[in-house]
């Protein structure tokens, strides 16, 4: 004769103790305990909880919180952590490969070929008028000055990252390291 099947209680409304859903949760009870003091967990009764609402309670809180609350949440701040992280290790590695310069290395050069550019435009005066003073020739007179000037300008056109590069170990002592 077949037994008759024991009542079984429905799992998803089944109590259990705080010792069974610390180790559910893979938590200690005291942990347990204190996230019931939080308001995190509800108990049903004294050291009991139903296995469903607590576990899903439990993996809300894990998980930051819930989404619908308009408030940021761990899982989100972590995620813009590591977003974060990677921009950075994108932009250093641009840096050693000399596609991207510090600002301030750039002011650095930047004032450095700029100042040369001003004393080699400024010279040009001094330089020509003598060697341009007897010239009766205008053509003459506008094409060395033309030249004098290019000549001044091709060194704003010579882009070297080494310069770069130079004024951040200039600047920066790690660099070398």
């Amino acid at each position: 004769m077949a037994k008759a099947k024991a009542e079984v209680e429905s799992l998803p409304n089944r109590e259990i103790s705080t010792a069974e859903l610390a180790a559910i949760v893979g938590k200690s009870t005291r942990w347990i305990r204190q996230l019931t003091g939080e308001g995190t967990l509800k108990q049903v009764g004294r050291g009991k909880y139903i296995l469903t609402d607590a576990v899903q309670a439990y993996i809300e809180h894990a998980s930051g919180g819930k989404e619908e609350d308009n408030k940021p949440r761990y899982i989100d701040h972590r995620t813009e952590h590591e977003r974060i992280k990677t921009e950075k290790a994108s932009l250093e590695l641009a840096e050693m490969q000399g596609k991207l310069h510090a600002a301030e290395d750039v002011e650095a050069v930047m004032n450095d070929m700029l100042g040369s550019f001003r004393q080699r435009m400024r010279a040009i005066p001094m330089r020509m008028a003598p060697e341009l003073v007897a010239q009766p020739d205008l053509n003459i007179i506008k094409g060395r000055l033309a030249a004098a000037i290019d000549e001044a300008l091709a060194e704003l056109a010579d882009y070297d990252p080494e310069r770069f590069a130079e004024e951040r170990a200039r600047t920066d002592p790690d660099v070398g390291e």
